[in-house]
């Protein structure tokens, strides 16, 4: 039982192995750009919610405190 436990853990790793050779990794400039673009586009959102919740809670203080 744990012999097929551990071969089944050994055909798995060697799958990942396999599998990681075929990857196309970005060079270096590419993953700074996108990791930049990914960067502002987050805190883009951030702002965007942060904004509409400000908005959001001011409306219905209005409408439920008066």
């Amino acid at each position: 039982m744990i012999g097929k436990l551990i071969d089944k853990i050994k055909s798995f790793v060697d799958d990942v192995v396999r599998e990681m050779k075929k990857v196309s990794w970005p060079e270096r400039e590419q993953l700074v750009s996108s990791t930049f673009v990914v960067f502002v586009i987050s805190v883009l959102f951030t702002v965007f919610i942060w904004l509409a919740d400000l908005l959001l809670s001011n409306l219905v203080n209005l409408l439920y405190v008066n």
